[in-house]
């Protein structure tokens, strides 16, 4: 007996996800461009917290003063928005150059802590 979900109730939950979710497309042009900013309509109580934080007015209110994504050109990725969002109903991704200095960073992260771990495993042989 298969107890998981049928391949139909998956399309149907992605599809629900969807329709909660006021996911913007990402840009080619502009500051914006390469970022996807997700707003969960179903976890926003409609505070207006990341409108009122967004420096370059990203974002605005709709008729029922729920966030929407106004303008995703201006976009800096600052995740202003996100991080205030008391409700984390709002997350902001950028494809590209940030997630590459991110990588960049780990592996020099990486590269650090080998370097110390040797240094400490030279220490421990010489001191024996």
């Amino acid at each position: 007996m298969d107890i998981g979900l049928k391949e139909e109730d998956q399309k149907k939950d992605e599809e629900v996800l969807l329709k909660e979710s006021n996911r913007s497309e990402p840009t080619g042009e502009g500051e914006g461009a390469g970022i996807h900013i997700d707003i969960f309509k179903s976890w926003c109580k409609g505070c207006g917290i990341c409108v009122a934080f967004c420096p370059v007015g990203v974002l605005g209110k709709d008729e029922m003063g729920y966030p929407y994504v106004k303008d995703l050109g201006k976009c800096i990725n600052c995740g202003w928005c996100e991080v205030r969002c008391p409700d984390f109903a709002i997350t902001v991704e950028e494809r590209g150059k940030v997630k590459e200095k991110v990588k960049a960073e780990d592996k020099a992260k990486a590269e650090d802590k080998d370097k110390a771990k040797r240094g400490v495993e030279e220490k421990d042989e010489k001191g024996n």
